[in-house]
């Protein structure tokens, strides 16, 4: 099967979106041939406005190949929110049609595959439409937790692509609950979680008592300050207690105060960014993997820990309970609550919990890349499938 997959460019390390980037490989193990357009975001004095975006885009090429999958980098005008709502991903398709023709007519797509709905999922539409192709979506998290709010009616046009789209995929129960309403009845509608790469997970672990780490963007939602507090609560109990943060973001100077407020300069490291592997590493070595963050749509982390043979602690109610099971193989706490978080810290830290770290180790490593591409292949096939019925 040959595959068109489209993401905009993700303003990090990655070589485009590294999630989408892990299920492209494991399609591309599986015998599937995967061609990316990521189209690069770019405004006028982006170098003053978005200094992080421009340095993004200053080192990103027009085309590269990465891990043997080919990849399309064209520029696209970007106008923000208002420019979202008013021409939702009009200026991607622009910008990705012309690759994608060239690409069809030297060499036939079997589907256009488009991640995150508002922008991608419609410029992948318009993309699939003129190349007469199946369209599979993939909703992640913010692209619904922002467009389909309980109780609001979303833009005709966000319900237009979630109707339309030939295959929609969401990544967690809760994001298939947001967006089912609005599918058209008789098309593919499932959930396929995301992976995690068990390359990147040694095989064996050690995981130093009283460690607690967590991971993940420094901004509010992510309650890192919640999870400070809670330890800051049981640091004079263990005196050999550390909590290691991980991460970039808005918070870090309010977090570095609040640190230095509490005496707690010794116990407790903010590492700034770090590269993938060394953050699985550091949650191998560590007791607690602690996020108890709102608006999730599933989060790789929290699998990657319970991988690494660390015990996760997410929230209710958020994407992540479709894997962690409270005390069985993981905790959940109320998103945000110090309390909460406080009693598992102590839990964990005062009881043998090697059956449940066990158990959260097996349910993780079962959740590989492989497991998500072919899941999604069955999906790919049956979408084509059902296309191929509508119009005979």
């Amino acid at each position: 099967m040959r595959i068109l997959m489209m993401i905009h460019r993700q303003a990090d390390h990655s070589p485009y979106c590294f999630y989408v980037h892990e299920q492209a490989k494991a399609l591309k193990a599986r015998g599937h041939e995967v061609v990316v357009i990521s189209c690069v975001g770019v405004v006028p004095m982006m170098e003053k406005l978005r200094p992080a975006q421009a340095e993004v885009n200053a080192r990103t090429p027009r085309e590269a190949v990465v891990d043997g999958i080919k990849v399309y980098y064209p520029r696209c005008l970007t106008m923000g929110n208002a420019g979202e709502k008013l021409l939702g991903g009009s200026l991607l398709a622009h910008a990705a049609l012309p690759i994608a023709r060239r690409l069809h007519r030297e060499k036939p797509f079997d589907i256009v595959h488009a991640h995150m709905l508002p922008r991608d999922g419609h410029a992948g539409l318009i993309v699939a439409r003129a190349l007469r192709l199946p369209m599979a979506l993939t909703v992640h998290g913010t692209d619904i937790f922002k467009y389909f709010i309980p109780g609001e009616t979303p833009w005709k046009r966000n319900q237009r692509i979630a109707q339309r789209a030939d295959a929609l995929m969401a990544v967690s129960s809760l994001l298939l609950s947001r967006v089912a309403p609005y599918r058209d009845e008789g098309k593919v509608t499932e959930v396929v979680p995301n992976g995690v790469d068990l390359s990147l997970i040694p095989e064996k672990t050690t995981n130093k008592p009283h460690t607690v780490i967590s991971v993940g963007t420094l901004k509010a939602r992510k309650c890192m300050d919640r999870t400070l507090e809670a330890f800051a609560r049981i640091a004079g109990d263990y005196e050999d207690a550390t909590l290691t943060i991980v991460g970039i973001g808005e918070m870090e100077a309010q977090l570095r105060a609040r640190i230095a407020e509490l005496g707690l300069e010794a116990r407790v490291t903010l590492t700034g960014g770090l590269p993938h592997e060394e953050v699985i590493r550091r949650m191998a070595e560590s007791d607690l993997f602690v996020l108890p963050s709102w608006g999730e749509g599933y989060g790789i982390v929290y699998i990657e820990a319970m991988a690494a043979g660390c015990i996760a602690v997410g929230a209710k109610h958020e994407g992540i309970e479709d894997t962690i099971r409270d005390g069985e193989n993981g905790f959940l706490v109320p998103a945000g609550d110090t309390d909460a978080v406080e009693r598992v810290m102590r839990r964990v830290f005062e009881h043998d919990q090697k059956a449940l770290r066990e158990q959260g180790r097996r349910d993780a490593r079962e959740l590989t890349w492989e497991r998500n591409a072919a899941h999604t292949e069955a999906i790919y096939h049956e979408a084509i499938r059902r296309k191929e019925h509508a119009q005979h």
